[in-house]
């Protein structure tokens, strides 16, 4: 049912709809709409995960980490982001190889990735809807937004082509999440504009009783987006735009530009096409200086990239009105339907070996600690023995593409072996402790799996206590694996800050070892005793990861 308009409050004004300077935009009105969106049960965990990526981009401790780990708890995500990383789209900065998320940052960048995981999250969530295929015309027509001005950021002079690209996709959140959780409202708002002949400002101001740009900025502002992404949301004055030395006006101005020749691509006729163009580049020509020649190319390159992201996000573009449109504009045929693009199969299939993400398995068991027995085999569904070792394998190819990259740190390799060995073999958690020499003690540096921090402040033992399970492994550089910790016969060989502080019944143990001193540990767990166990191709694989570290590390000093 549609929503009335709200009555005006004056105490709650706070600004002022952009086309319409009478109507209010008050704050009661937005929190009003974001209780009805977190109503619905993916608009919290929708912005759950915007606002974690956009923490750690904020945080100044480990983000590269942490961007990879919170990535890798959503296995689709991950599923979806490889896949990109592998296609055509970013092969010219080595795609092809890519099966780790932190190989993915390392050679795509930070940046990159976030906005790449950015888009796949919203894009994700407009799935369930009846009025899904209305929702996928407008993410596309956003997504191309977004390439556009990462193409002609520095045509803007935007230094950062991420920052372009995000700010040009945020642009009009708030209409597309008006579209997705006020369906009825949206449509009763674009009747009456086509009717009235009324901004969209001013009409969405009376039905929603806030504008669709104030709902996107009080929405990106929720999300912890950073305040030159969220001015670059608002809507810019009209008629002939200035050149401005301010960054966010440089932004802003792009993101206009950017969306501004969506909406010509989608509603202009072929016959009018001169005329918009020329229109566009009269009004930004100063703050977006481009040719016709230069910004059919830019369409073009915008147009192949999007393609990838069809593919990896399984979006038919014959299906779409606007792609067939966008294809028109750029000179080109429409790109293949989804699966049947060159290289799109290796691709996809070399991405699918990450399917072993999400499941649990392990089959066989390898040496334990004093003989301790195994428990029962685990409940959940094992993998087969074939997928770990094809994640495993992948993991070792990207460690040994970084190791002879001297562009690639310590820290970037480190991470990679630890996320091979999480996503191949199905673990609850694996930290890396390295050795803090002045106190002689072992101490958590980072690693993957939920709640993993947790642990890492926990892994600080020293190196002179009794000889526990955690000593034996890196006295006698053994790789164990305890199957339970409750077992009778390796009880007392659990120590007590372990028992204390971390819940897991099962792990498994890899000391690194270099030129005879123990520096490192890699740390393993699930959760229930016997959840564990390895088979003996797998912990080769996993040796031979180990052994990657300690080649890295022997390296670096």
């Amino acid at each position: 049912m549609t929503q009335a308009p709200l009555p005006a409050d004056p105490h709650d004004a706070e600004e002022t709809a952009p086309d319409d300077p009478g109507l209010p935009f008050r704050q009661s009105a937005l929190d009003i709409l974001l209780r009805r969106m977190r109503s619905e049960s993916d608009f919290p965990a929708l912005s759950e995960a915007i606002g974690a990526i956009n923490r750690i981009a904020a945080s100044d401790r480990e983000g590269v980490n942490e961007l990879s780990n919170n990535i890798l708890k959503d296995f689709a995500l991950t599923n979806k982001l490889l896949r990109l990383a592998n296609v055509a789209f970013y092969n010219q900065v080595g795609g092809g190889s890519i099966s780790t998320i932190s190989r993915a940052v390392v050679i795509l960048g930070f940046d990159a990735v976030r906005s790449i995981a950015l888009s796949l999250i919203l894009f994700d969530n407009l799935e369930n809807k009846a009025h899904a295929q209305q929702l996928k015309e407008e993410f596309v027509k956003l997504l191309y937004a977004g390439m556009l001005a990462r193409e002609m950021a520095g045509k803007a002079q935007v230094a950062d082509v991420e920052e372009a690209f995000i700010g040009a996709m945020l642009h009009k959140l708030g209409r597309m999440l008006a579209m997705f959780y006020f369906p009825e409202e949206t449509a009763l708002i674009a009747h009456r504009i086509a009717a009235e002949g009324l901004g969209d400002a001013r009409v969405s101001s009376e039905v929603l009783g806030v504008s669709f740009e104030n709902l996107g900025i009080g929405i990106a502002r929720s999300w912890g987006f950073p305040d030159q992404l969220v001015q670059s949301m608002k809507k810019l004055p009209e008629g002939k735009l200035r050149r401005s030395a301010a960054g966010a006006d440089r932004l802003r101005a792009l993101a206009g530009f950017s969306n501004a020749l969506c909406e010509a691509i989608l509603d202009t006729p072929d016959s009018e096409r001169g005329k918009a163009l020329a229109k566009i580049s009269g009004r930004f020509g100063e703050v977006v200086p481009i040719g016709v020649e230069q910004l059919v190319e830019v369409m073009e390159k915008s147009m192949q990239d999007i393609a990838q992201f069809a593919l990896a996000v399984n979006v038919n573009l014959k299906q779409s009105d606007f792609a067939r449109q966008a294809s028109k504009w750029a000179g080109m045929r429409m790109p293949a339907a989804q699966g049947t693009q060159a290289g799109g199969a290796d691709a996809r299939a070399a991405v699918e070996a990450q399917a072993a993400l999400e499941s649990t398995m392990l089959h066989e068991h390898a040496p334990i600690l004093d003989g301790a027995s195994g428990a029962a085999a685990p409940e959940s569904a094992p993998r087969s023995s074939a997928e770990s070792q094809t994640v495993l394998s992948s993991g070792l190819q990207d460690v040994g593409n970084s190791l002879i990259d001297d562009n690639v740190s310590i820290n970037d390799i480190l991470r990679m072996i630890l996320e091979a060995m999480y996503t191949g073999m199905g673990f609850d958690h694996v930290v890396l402790c390295i050795k803090d020499g002045r106190r002689n003690a072992m101490c958590g540096k980072f690693g993957f799996g939920d709640g993993v921090q947790d642990l890492i402040r926990a892994f600080d033992f020293p190196l002179t206590a009794p000889a526990d399970v955690f000593l034996v492994a890196l006295q006698q550089n053994a790789d164990i694996l305890i199957t339970d910790i409750d077992d009778a016969r390796i009880a007392t060989r659990i120590p007590d800050w372990y028992r204390t502080r971390i819940p897991a019944r099962t792990f498994a143990l890899f000391p690194i070892i270099v030129r005879g001193k123990a520096v490192g540990l890699i740390y393993a767990d699930r959760a229930r005793p016997g959840d564990i166990s390895i088979p003996e191709r797998e912990l080769s694989l996993l040796k031979s990861l180990r052994n990657q570290a300690v080649l890295a590390i022997r390296q670096s000093v």
